[in-house]
């Protein structure tokens, strides 16, 4: 071989290793960063985390002993490039708006939830609730109502999905005044 080659191979190997480390080091950082505690380390998630609505949810409090992390429901995980991308505009924003507004004032919270709610919701469906389907295979789910066995089927087919029916389970309603357009973004 001549050098050039060497100097290809090389190169080669070298990318090869750096691209290795840089996908083990984000694979740790997006499970590191899905985490309940990372989550609630900004005062406001917090105050979700801690909401009775919440700890009292077949999410969190339930006999089978499952409790799924923020990270479980609001990250999807079925691609990694995906799951990245998530994290990092999602914590950019959410340092950004911790960080420039004042959320003590409970009238700016539950404005900010109310917009929260609604970009979670239309985020799930964008996925077709991948982060349920994570934990739920909605084939195996047998609801008891008509109503229920319906909204499956239609499940089944498409053009619904999990949020459509499924709203606030896990985190309290939104009061009916708060106004998610006065939220800061």
């Amino acid at each position: 071989m001549t050098i050039n080659r060497w100097l290809l191979v090389a190169l080669l190997l070298v990318a090869a290793v750096v691209g290795a480390g840089g996908m083990m080091a984000s694979f740790a950082i997006n499970h590191a960063t899905s985490t309940d505690a990372f989550c609630t380390g900004c005062h406001t998630m917090a105050l979700q985390y801690n909401d009775p609505f919440f700890q009292n949810s077949a999410h969190r409090s339930n006999k089978e002993g499952v409790r799924p992390s923020c990270g479980d429901c609001h990250i999807p995980t079925t691609n990694w490039f995906i799951e990245t991308y998530v994290h990092v505009t999602s914590g950019i924003r959410d340092v950004y708006v911790e960080t420039t507004h004042d959320f003590s004032d409970p009238k700016a919270w539950e404005a900010r939830r109310a917009a929260l709610e609604e970009e979670a919701r239309a985020q799930i469906r964008a996925w077709d609730s991948v982060t349920c389907r994570s934990c739920h295979d909605a084939g195996a789910i047998k609801p008891s109502s008509d109503a229920g066995r319906q909204s499956h089927a239609l499940l089944a087919q498409g053009g619904v999905t999990c949020v459509d029916c499924h709203i606030n389970l896990v985190h309290p309603p939104v009061a009916a005044n708060a106004s998610p357009t006065a939220a800061p973004k």
